[in-house]
């Protein structure tokens, strides 16, 4: 082999590892490409998926709220149908002595028995308070008074009706507790 052939066989062995060097830089160029796209996928489908339980929560959201509007859609027409019994319980209080207004008071009467039930239909009820613990959250209070035998903080007058639409009070029970 000539000197000449020996460095021409040297230069292609170098050319073949310039060039395998070449295409391992391509594949690692290509692999690191790969890398960073199935990296974008992952954050790509991390997003999507947060999105989703983003979406997923809002519509169990909106169904809560739907829920409760339906639940609670008569309590503003029942809150102004409170003070009309009061009125018709103050009238109805009045002892009288002629007939036609006695008549007249039955009448009423009958008026104020079907509101009532009406409202006990759509989820009003009266709130109990006589004799019960003060809860501030039913009750208030705005008179107190000392009374033999009784336990402080107990309802011993209502001065005022209070009224529950299903699970939330409408009207507060106007009270007078002991001291």
């Amino acid at each position: 082999m000539s000197k000449k052939t020996k460095v021409t066989e040297e230069v292609t062995e170098q050319e073949d590892k310039l060039i395998e060097e070449e295409e391992l830089t391509l594949e690692e160029a290509q692999q690191l490409a790969i890398e960073k796209l199935e990296l974008a996928i992952k954050d790509l489908q991390n997003e999507y998926l947060k999105e989703k339980a983003d979406l997923e929560n809002i519509k169990k959201r909106l169904e809560k709220e739907r829920t409760l509007e339906r639940k609670y859609a008569a309590m503003n027409f029942a809150k102004k149908l409170v003070s009309p019994l009061d009125t018709f319980e103050l009238a109805l209080s009045h002892e009288v002595d002629d007939e036609a207004t006695k008549n007249f008071l039955q009448g009423f009467k009958m008026i104020q028995d079907q509101i009532k039930k009406a409202l006990e239909e759509e989820g009003v009820s009266e709130i109990d308070a006589l004799d019960e613990d003060y809860d501030p959250n039913f009750h208030q209070a705005i008179m107190t008074e000392k009374r033999e035998g009784v336990e402080p903080n107990k309802v011993i007058e209502v001065l005022q009706k209070g009224y529950m639409f299903k699970d939330r009070v409408i009207r507060p029970v106007i009270v007078k507790i002991s001291e």
